[in-house]
């Protein structure tokens, strides 16, 4: 019998062993090195958090929220290693984009999205 999650958890372990997961993993420790940059990226996704849920919860976010979210980016521009970690998401996300193409791929063969 076949087990999706063996061949998932497989895909997983192989993740960690890629240049973009490598790459990011490095840029998450040089962010988490220096307290400056950790302190404003968490002050980041505290207010990517609450857009978000605004969002999720059908409403628009608070101009105030967007504003502060801007605000927090614009101050994350200012160090070099916060633009690094940012890119190597980019580079990661697209591997994953990738990735999940393959994996839906029989699924859009059965709606003849191939």
């Amino acid at each position: 019998m076949i087990n999706i999650y063996d061949d998932v958890n497989a895909v997983a372990t192989t993740l960690r062993e890629t240049a973009q997961y490598k790459t990011l993993r490095d840029a998450i420790d040089a962010v988490e090195a220096e307290p400056e940059a950790k302190a404003i990226f968490a002050r980041f996704q505290q207010a990517q958090t609450q857009i978000n849920q605004a969002v999720q919860s059908g409403n628009e976010p608070a101009e105030d929220q967007i504003k502060a979210w801007q605000e927090i980016a614009n101050e994350m521009e200012q160090y070099d290693s916060l633009k690094k970690m940012l890119e190597a998401e980019k580079g990661l996300n697209q591997l994953l984009m990738e990735i999940n193409d393959i994996i839906t791929k029989p699924i859009a063969e059965l709606y003849g999205q191939d």
